[in-house]
């Protein structure tokens, strides 16, 4: 498959800076090889990480007082009704 070439402009120094940061702890290939797996992800839909996936839940729960374990049960026992209330609508 033909490939091109795409320019991008207007792109401040600072981004420039953490692309490069982030190319170097993930990819050895370089920055063009890091932005086009990002279209490919991107534009394909490919699957993401489980960092990806779950870094709005880290980001969310990082300010909250409650401890690890307390988060862990909290979810529990959401799941648990969740999975209640579907036994329950199965009855019907």
């Amino acid at each position: 498959m033909p490939s091109q070439t795409i320019k991008v402009t207007g792109v401040p120094e600072e981004l420039v800076r953490l692309l490069d940061k982030r190319v170097k702890q993930r990819h050895a290939a370089g920055r063009s090889e890091y932005i086009r797996e990002l279209i490919r992800k991107d534009v394909l839909g490919e699957p993401h990480t489980f960092r990806e996936i779950l870094a709005p839940v880290h980001a969310a729960t990082a300010d909250l007082k409650e401890s690890e374990e307390e988060l862990i049960t909290f979810f529990d026992e959401v799941r648990d009704e969740v999975c209640r209330s579907k036994q329950r609508g199965n009855r019907k």
